[in-house]
């Protein structure tokens, strides 16, 4: 009986966590120092969807490269539309990156960021100036992929 008790907490107890990739802190990438916290602490309504903005936008394009930067491509996918099969598996390392001058130009569930890129890849720093195109659905705000690899950097494989 004591068994059977035991088990029934713990299965409870693993059914109380929240699943992995479920933190509404969209903006906290899985290297910060206090991802860990925020998972435990996050409790998302099912209900509550973001809504499109120019600071959800921006910030997608930032997961993105936070996930890189992190070696967590399966961060960055969260933020990706339609990425390269080969996403992730360049074996270039983004050791760091600068976004500025961004601007944002939103119609409806798209968006257009226009931006610098100041990125180090293995320890070498490389600048590109891009436009990336965003959708909005159901996850939030997603980067087209195919935006980021016409920046032509190893990163964003074809």
């Amino acid at each position: 009986m004591k068994k059977l008790v035991a088990l029934f907490l713990l299965g409870g107890f693993s059914l109380a966590q929240p699943a992995a990739g479920t933190s509404p802190f969209v903006d906290v990438p899985p290297c910060h120092w206090a991802r860990a916290a925020l998972e435990a602490i996050a409790r998302p309504d099912p209900n509550l969807r973001p809504q499109p903005s120019a600071l959800l936008a921006e910030n997608a394009l930032r997961q993105v490269f936070e996930g890189l930067k992190c070696n967590d491509p399966l961060w960055s996918q969260r933020f990706l539309q339609n990425p390269s099969v080969a996403f992730g598996r360049s074996g270039v390392r983004l050791d760091g990156f600068s976004l500025e001058n961004l601007q944002t130009r939103l119609s409806g569930n798209q968006a257009t960021l226009r931006f610098s890129l100041l990125a180090v890849l293995d320890g070498s720093p490389v600048r590109r100036s891009g436009e990336a195109q965003l959708v909005f659905g159901e996850q939030g705000w997603q980067v087209v992929y195919a935006s980021l690899a016409a920046l032509n950097l190893p990163v964003f494989p074809r």
